[in-house]
């Protein structure tokens, strides 16, 4: 077991692992799961708030009017294209828009039509020309207009929805569940948004469709000036049945809610960590008890105590080394599952990726991969340093 110049310290303490395959490979693989939750807690956090500060800033939305209620989540629904069981006066817009600090202002209805035959349900959503501006990423496919005044059986289908219902611009579209056979003015292009699923009608034939004569779900809302939130939101507060929602605000809410997500992500990770930290403890004290006659042997052909201690600890060293880099490649692979679980607990997620897996997050996780090792190393190593070679030559498993 002694150290030669050409294999060196390092060289043994690797040759020492494989010689358990099975044992080291457990390890390792418990270290891996440590530090894959842990990237996945650190990239989530990051991904989350980049990509909601992202979707709330290409809205083009600064504030919205909701019904009286849970003004967030109402807001967060109408956002993420669900429908609303409550709805605003028609009057709220004709105030809204008169204020003095509002620059554009569009008005909503928003209805789920079931579709339990196909096993889905779709969105259909009332506007008029006044939601274009607040809605930046729109791009109509060739051939494409906008409603006119007279083409109250006219729609616009959203990407996804042309696609599943097989419909090109000039096609007809009959829907059953409304018994009202349309046209397909245009086609939005794919914008990676709630949108892409929608069918945009105008506002008149919303409210007529759905019986809701005068009736609106939300009222999107850009202002002139961002300084200006704080007085316009105090006046539009008095418009009877609505209640004022900034972007400002349901930014910090959104984040808010995913608090108990990260709390389970981190207590998971927490739990990995010290299952981890054990793991290795329980291998490094079986290689030192396994292999005390080696020990008492490296003593004896004049290697220190220092050194006999740096051997144990390079050892645990390469198990956190090698836990971690597979701890984040599981973490990039398993990445998507990981996000799909998030979602189902957090419906009101941004579109984008919300595992972030940046160089930050992966050193982090490196470092914090490799204390573990050296943390859980030290006692086992300080243990085999102190053997006295002939009590340690004597020593039988």
């Amino acid at each position: 077991m002694g150290i030669s110049p050409t294999f060196g310290i390092g060289g043994l303490a690797w040759r020492n692992l494989t010689r358990r395959p099975f044992r080291t490979s457990l390890t390792v693989s418990g270290v891996s799961v440590a530090v894959a939750l842990l990237a996945s807690l650190l990239a989530f956090g990051k991904g989350y708030e980049r990509e909601l500060s992202r979707e709330l800033d290409a809205m083009g939305i600064q504030m919205m009017l909701v019904p009286l209620g849970c003004p967030y989540d109402a807001a967060a629904r109408v956002l993420k294209g669900n429908a609303l069981d409550v709805s605003l006066p028609a009057s709220a817009f004709v105030k809204a828009k008169q204020d003095s600090a509002v620059q554009d202002a569009a008005p909503l209805l928003m209805t789920t039509l079931p579709r339990p035959a196909e096993g889905r349900t779709d969105l259909w959503v009332g506007v008029t020309s006044e939601i274009r501006p607040l809605k930046p990423w729109w791009k109509l496919t060739e051939g494409s207009h906008w409603f006119s005044s007279d083409t109250s059986d006219s729609v616009i289908l959203g990407a996804e929805a042309a696609e599943t219902e097989l419909r090109r611009v000039g096609d007809s579209f009959y829907s059953p569940e409304t018994g009202r056979k349309f046209k397909v003015c245009g086609v939005l292009e794919r914008s990676g948004t709630a949108d892409d699923s929608q069918f945009f009608v105008p506002l008149k034939t919303a409210q007529s469709m759905f019986h809701q004569p005068d009736r609106l779900t939300a009222i999107a809302i850009r202002l002139k000036d961002p300084a200006l939130t704080g007085e316009a939101s105090t006046r539009l507060q008095t418009i009877p049945g609505a209640q004022v929602v900034t972007m400002t605000e349901m930014m910090g809410t959104f984040l808010n809610l995913v608090g108990s997500v990260r709390t389970l992500i981190q207590s998971l990770a927490a739990l990995a960590v010290l299952i981890s930290a054990l793991s290795i403890l329980t291998t490094m004290l079986s290689t030192v008890l396994e292999r005390t006659n080696e020990i008492g042997l490296f003593r004896a052909m004049g290697a220190s105590r220092s050194q006999v201690f740096g051997l144990l600890a390079l050892e645990s060293a390469f198990l956190a080394i090698l836990g971690s880099v597979f701890g984040v490649l599981l973490a990039g692979v398993a990445g998507s599952g990981v996000e799909r679980v998030v979602r189902s607990f957090v419906s009101l997620a941004p579109q984008g990726r919300l595992l972030a897996l940046t160089s930050d997050v992966i050193l982090q996780c490196c470092g914090v991969g490799l204390l573990i090792g050296i943390g859980a190393g030290v006692y086992p190593a300080w243990r085999a340093s102190r053997l006295s070679p002939i009590e340690a030559l004597r020593w039988e498993n």
